[in-house]
C-alpha cells in the first residue's frame, strides 16, 4: 500500500510502517490543515463485523483521551472502501529504535520517559481504560513532545476478532502479564507489568522476557527474571522494585501506576554504596566477602536515606530527619559477624547455636541474619565496622518511606509473600534476601519479620531499649513499620538481630 496517494480528505505524504492490523501513513488533513498518523485497517479486521464494531467503539472512547503523552484519535471513517483511523501525529522515533541506537539509556532519561508514560497510563486508568499493549514500539520519543503512548484500545478490538496470531489477540508476547496468558481480564496492573518490562529494557538494552516463539516467551513470564549487572547510576534496589511490579499475581503489584512511579523515582530512592559480594580469598574459606575496604570491613551494602519529613508512629505524626544517612540494605549476617569475630575480637563469645570450637555459624546459614546477640554485642560490632545502630526514627523512615504505609512494601498483606512472620509457617529465620517483594520504598530489605532489630533508642521502660521489625515467631501485627517492643540490652534470643547505620559527612 505504499503507492496510496489520497484517501478521502487525507493526502498521503509517506508510508511510516506496517503493523499486524494496519498500514500507517503520515498524512495531511486537507480540511483542517493538520498532520495526522493515518492507520488504514487491513481487510482481516474489517471483515469481522463484530470486531470492527467493537473497534469503532474503542476509537470513539480513545478520542476522549486528550493527554499530552497520548496519541489521541482525531477521526474515524471510510473512504473508497478502505477503513481508517486518524490519530495525533508525533514526530519522533519509537522507543525500540532509540534503544537499538543507544544500547542502554541513562537512568535519568529512562526515568523521565517512565514518568511521562506512567502519567498517560494513570490518566487512562482513571477513566476506566486499559492500554493492553504497552511496549517500546508503541512509545514515540519526540524532541518536542517527549514520550508519547500510541495505540490505546486497538488490542482490545483485535482480541475480540478471533484471530489466531498471538500478537494480534492478546498483545506482544514479551510484555504480556501472566494473568493474560492464563485467560484473565486485563486490568491497570497489566499495564503496570508491561511498563516494568519496558523500564528493564531501557536500562539493559535487552528484552526482559524475549523468546523465539510466543510459547517460549510465555514460559519466561512464569519464572523469576534474570537480572543483569545494572549500569552505573541506576539506583540500588531497582531489581526489588521491578520484581514487585512484575509479580505473577496482579494483587501483589503496586496499587497503581502512580505508586509504582513514586517508588521508582519519586520517594527519595538513591544510588546505594555497594560492596560487591563474590568468592572470598580472605580470612574464612566459607566467606563470600572479598577484600572489604578498611572503612567498611564488614562489606555492608549501604542505602542512602534522604533528610526530610515523614509520617511516624501508628497515629502518623509528622516528624523530620535533619540529615541524610546510610542504612544497611540487610540485617547483619552470620558471615559478616564472623568477620568481626575473626578480625576484631577472637576471644568474643560466639552466638548460641554456632560451633564453639570452630567458631563458625550453622552450615548453609551464611546469609542468614545473625541472632542471639545482645545490644552490647551489636554495639561492639558497630565500633569495629565504623558505623552505629540506628535511632528509632531513622529505622522507621527507612522502613516506611514518607507516605505512612503500614508495612515496608505498602498496606496490603498476603501471608508468606512479603516477609517471614508467623503466618509464613517457617518456624525459624530465613536468608536476608529471600523476600524480595518486601523491600521498602528505598530498597531496604527484610525490615519486617525474620528478626527484631536493636536500635540505640531507650524505651520508656526502665533500662530497656527499643526493638523494631517483628520476627518469625510473631504475627503480622508486629511486622508493621511502627510496631515497637522493649527489651533489656543483655537479652539474647533466636529472633533478635540488628542492622547498621552510618552518618554521612
Amino acid at each position: 500500500m505504499t503507492d496510496l496517494k489520497q484517501l478521502g480528505r487525507y493526502t498521503i505524504e509517506s508510508h511510516l510502517g506496517t503493523g499486524a492490523f494496519a498500514d500507517v501513513y503520515k498524512a495531511v488533513d486537507t480540511v483542517l490543515d493538520r498532520t495526522v498518523a493515518l492507520k488504514v485497517l487491513k481487510p482481516m479486521l474489517v471483515a469481522d463485523s463484530e470486531a470492527f464494531a467493537r473497534f469503532t467503539r474503542e476509537a470513539k472512547t480513545m478520542a476522549n483521551l486528550m493527554h499530552p503523552q497520548i496519541a489521541w484519535v482525531w477521526d474515524l471513517g471510510e473512504a473508497e472502501g478502505r477503513y481508517f483511523i486518524a490519530m495525533r501525529y508525533v514526530d519522533g522515533k519509537s522507543l525500540d529504535k532509540v534503544i537499538a541506537e543507544c544500547s542502554v539509556l541513562p537512568w535519568d532519561e529512562a526515568l523521565k520517559i517512565t514518568e511521562q508514560i506512567a502519567g498517560a497510563l494513570q490518566f487512562a486508568h482513571n477513566k476506566g481504560l486499559v492500554h493492553r499493549d504497552v511496549k517500546p514500539q508503541n512509545i514515540i520519543i519526540s524532541e518536542t513532545d517527549g514520550a508519547v503512548l500510541t495505540d490505546f484500545g486497538l488490542v482490545k478490538a483485535l482480541n475480540s476478532s478471533g484471530m489466531s496470531s498471538s500478537t494480534s489477540t492478546i498483545g506482544t508476547p514479551a510484555y504480556i502479564a501472566p494473568e493474560i496468558w492464563e485467560g484473565q481480564e486485563a486490568s491497570p496492573a497489566t499495564d503496570q507489568y508491561a511498563l516494568a518490562c519496558v523500564v528493564a529494557e531501557m536500562l539493559t538494552g535487552k528484552v526482559l522476557f524475549g523468546g523465539k516463539t510466543p510459547p517460549a516467551a510465555m514460559a519466561k513470564h512464569f519464572k523469576l527474571p534474570e537480572w543483569p549487572a545494572w549500569p552505573a547510576k541506576v539506583p540500588a534496589g531497582i531489581s526489588v522494585i521491578l520484581e514487585r511490579a512484575l509479580a505473577r499475581n496482579p494483587g501483589e503489584r503496586y496499587s497503581s501506576i502512580t505508586e509504582f512511579l513514586a517508588v521508582l523515582g519519586g520517594s527519595g530512592l538513591r544510588p546505594a554504596i555497594v560492596v560487591s559480594i563474590s568468592q572470598s580469598t580472605i580470612i574464612d574459606p566459607n566467606s563470600s566477602i572479598q577484600n572489604p575496604p578498611s572503612d567498611n570491613p564488614a562489606g555492608i551494602e549501604w542505602i542512602e536515606i534522604p533528610a526530610g519529613e515523614f509520617l511516624y508512629g501508628e497515629n502518623k505524626e509528622k516528624r523530620y530527619i535533619q540529615k541524610p544517612y546510610l542504612i544497611g540494605k540487610y540485617p547483619v549476617t552470620n558471615e559478616q559477624y564472623k568477620l568481626f569475630l575473626d578480625i576484631a575480637d577472637p576471644t568474643h563469645l560466639v552466638p548460641a547455636g554456632w560451633n564453639e570450637k570452630k567458631r563458625t555459624y550453622p552450615l548453609g546459614e551464611m546469609h542468614y541474619p545473625v541472632i542471639n546477640v545482645s545490644l552490647w554485642d551489636a554495639q561492639t560490632f558497630c565500633e569495629w565496622a565504623h558505623c552505629r545502630l540506628p535511632k528509632e526514627m531513622e529505622w522507621e523512615k527507612a522502613a516506611r518511606g514518607t507516605d505512612g504505609r503500614k508495612y515496608p512494601w505498602g498496606n496490603g498483606w498476603v501471608a508468606g509473600k512479603y516477609c517471614n512472620s508467623k503466618e509464613a509457617r517457617i518456624g525459624s529465620t530465613t536468608p536476608v534476601d529471600k523476600y524480595q517483594l518486601g523491600a521498602s520504598s528505598y530498597g531496604v530489605m527484610d525490615m519486617s519479620g525474620n528478626v527484631e532489630e536493636w536500635t540505640n533508642s531507650e524505651h520508656e521502660y526502665s533500662n530497656c531499649y527499643v526493638l523494631r521489625g517483628g520476627m518469625w515467631y510473631l504475627d503480622r501485627n508486629y511486622a508493621s513499620t511502627y510496631c515497637r517492643r522493649a527489651s533489656l540490652g543483655d537479652n539474647m534470643t533466636d529472633f533478635t538481630g540488628f542492622r547498621c547505620v552510618r552518618d554521612l559527612p
